[in-house]
């Protein structure tokens, strides 16, 4: 049954992608990779102005009317079940993701509205594939299933967590949220196969990464002697060797390593990159083990770690100890998503007045390290925000709920007040008329979740956007600070939009639908294989390092990994892939 519905998975998704001659990664949508910052812009603008589209495009014989004017309450309450990430980062927003101050919002704002019951459903976000399978297992998938990477819902639907959607009832019921998909060039991506499943959010300036930045203690690097970030990985390993000197002891910090993103490699391969191995071992999710590029990485840290600079107990630790070790002036550099209220770095300069602190800037030079590799070669992410399904055992009422809070939360009122919470309390106007977000919220029974509710409203958009770059990164600046760091977020996303240009940053490979040895072995090889190999690799002397990643390569290979290469390179024989682009 699987194989079968696989075969047809291209039909119409990855088919069009590649006669357009486009590449997607990430979950991510087909784009065309010279995107420029005008025509996101443009993109953003016909976004800001989509309204519901005419009755007369969408309505039946029976006059239904289009979107929310067409709405009534269900006769009977419907109960409408929503996954939301639970990134177990209590310190950045609520704590309890499925209960707060803004699920209550949106109950009492659309929810009593039409008679719908909205409830939550926390999904860990280091561990999505697990708890939906159990949901899976007990009958309780949410109604809404989503995620930011094709390959999971492709997955769900090989196994049946998914059932079709008819695009034209949501085209009547939510012709804003398919008129924001129409102008951000997503309509064409809606099937599995001969038949729609699903429905996407956009990501505003998808050709880089430009929202998670690492934040560098800059006091510790001028002490050191150095004016600048080092440019190459053997630099960087020259002014930790300095700092250290200078008193920093375990200035990395350190945490265990498990889960999908771990030991992203693409900083340490060769470009430009071989197609073979970019399609085979190149995605972010399983670890490549094996490779020459992942390779390198665990030499780094074996480095790093014989060297000092890692706490030699890291395997114990959590990130939030890493998070800890930062605020308390310890550790010399920590990175996270940038948002205008930032506790770590609010808790940081509370306990470090005097401290300067400066961000990693890509300046838009390739840079490749004879020993290392590439320096500053990224992953970007592509025009995809979240891709959104609906549950086998969702009800017709149910179905038509989701598309209804889908509707809704694409309208602009409620799109700005879920990402930037009520004035005087979440963000003040500044004299231009432009939202400022109040940096402190600590406290505050309206205090936003992560990244300023951005699991909530990532049906919509993955990112705020007002369509201009500039406006864009004041918009997510931290607020509340001693320090200001505009200006190096904006030259940060300008270098990385340079190399992405330069071919520099390429997405990763879409594959046609579910693989089944990623199904049968990825959680196995990235929760369980990998980590106690790589332990043993960056704990051990350097000069048994090379012969230890021969072995343990191939007993990687032999637990599963060998099977993952195997198939992917089948679909990619077949055509069923994206192309390196």
């Amino acid at each position: 049954m699987k194989k079968n519905f696989l075969q047809k998975v291209l039909a119409t998704t990855l088919t069009g992608a590649m006669v357009a001659g486009t590449i997607v990664g990430c979950g991510d949508t087909a784009a065309d990779t010279t995107t420029t910052d005008t025509q996101q812009t443009e993109a953003a603008q016909t976004t800001e102005t989509t309204t519901e589209a005419p009755a007369a495009e969408t309505a039946t014989e029976s006059d239904v009317v289009a979107g929310i004017d067409g709405w009534t309450p269900f006769d009977n309450e419907v109960t409408l079940r929503v996954a939301v990430y639970d990134r177990g980062d209590a310190g950045n927003g609520c704590s309890d993701v499925e209960n707060n101050y803004w699920t209550k919002w949106v109950q009492e704002n659309f929810g009593d509205k039409y008679n719908i019951k909205v409830e939550y459903v926390g999904i860990t976000r280091s561990d999505v594939m697990t708890d939906y399978s159990m949901l899976a297992s007990t009958n309780t998938l949410p109604t809404l299933c989503m995620e930011y990477d094709y390959d999971k819902l492709a997955t769900w639907a090989a196994d049946g967590y998914l059932q079709p959607i008819d695009i034209e009832q949501f085209k009547t019921i939510a012709p804003t949220y398919w008129g924001n998909m129409e102008a951000n060039g997503l309509t064409g991506y809606t099937k599995f196969g001969d038949e729609d499943y699903m429905v996407l959010g956009m990501r505003p300036y998808g050709n880089t990464n430009y929202t998670f930045v690492t934040w560098y203690r800059k006091d510790w690097l001028k002490d050191a002697g150095f004016d600048k970030y080092p440019a190459t990985a053997t630099e960087l390993l020259d002014a930790y060797a300095k700092m250290t000197a200078n008193g920093h002891e375990n200035l990395l910090s350190g945490s265990k390593v498990a889960g999908a993103g771990a030991d992203q490699n693409y900083s340490f391969r060769d470009y430009p990159q071989d197609e073979k191995t970019w399609c085979t071992t190149g995605d972010y999710q399983i670890p490549a083990l094996s490779t020459e590029a992942q390779k390198r990485l665990l030499k780094w840290n074996n480095k790093l770690y014989n060297e000092g600079y890692i706490n030699p107990e890291y395997y114990l630790r959590a990130s939030s100890d890493v998070e800890a070790d930062f605020i308390n002036g310890k550790a010399f550099s920590w990175s996270g998503y940038v948002s205008s209220n930032m506790q770590v770095l609010q808790s940081f300069y509370e306990a470090n007045p005097d401290a300067e602190l400066g961000v990693v800037v890509c300046d838009g030079k390739f840079t490749q390290d004879s020993t290392w590799g590439s320096s500053n070669a990224f992953r970007p992410n592509n025009i995809f925000g979240a891709m959104i399904a609906f549950a086998n055992n969702a009800t017709e009422d149910e179905v038509k709920a989701g598309e209804m809070y889908l509707e809704w939360m694409a309208q602009d009122e409620n799109l700005f007040t879920m990402q930037w919470g009520l004035e005087g309390v979440n963000f003040n106007y500044d004299e231009n008329g432009n939202p400022v977000a109040v940096g402190d919220q600590t406290g505050l029974e309206e205090q936003q979740g992560h990244n300023n509710n951005v699991d909530y409203w990532m049906v919509v958009t993955a990112s705020k956007s007002f369509g201009d770059i500039e406006k864009d990164i004041a918009a997510i600046n931290p607020q509340g600070l001693p320090q200001d760091f505009y200006d190096d977020l904006l030259a940060n996303y300008k270098g990385q939009l340079a190399l992405y240009e330069a071919g520099y940053a390429n997405v990763d490979c879409l594959f046609g639908g579910s693989l089944e040895s990623v199904t049968e072995n990825g959680t196995a090889l990235k929760e369980e294989v990998y980590p106690e190999y790589r332990d043993q690799l960056v704990m051990c002397a350097p000069e048994e390092f090379d012969a230890l990643y021969d072995e343990l390569s191939q007993k990687y290979l032999d637990a599963g990994y060998q099977d993952v290469i195997d198939e992917r390179q089948e679909m990619f024989d077949a055509g069923n892939t994206t192309k390196l682009q």
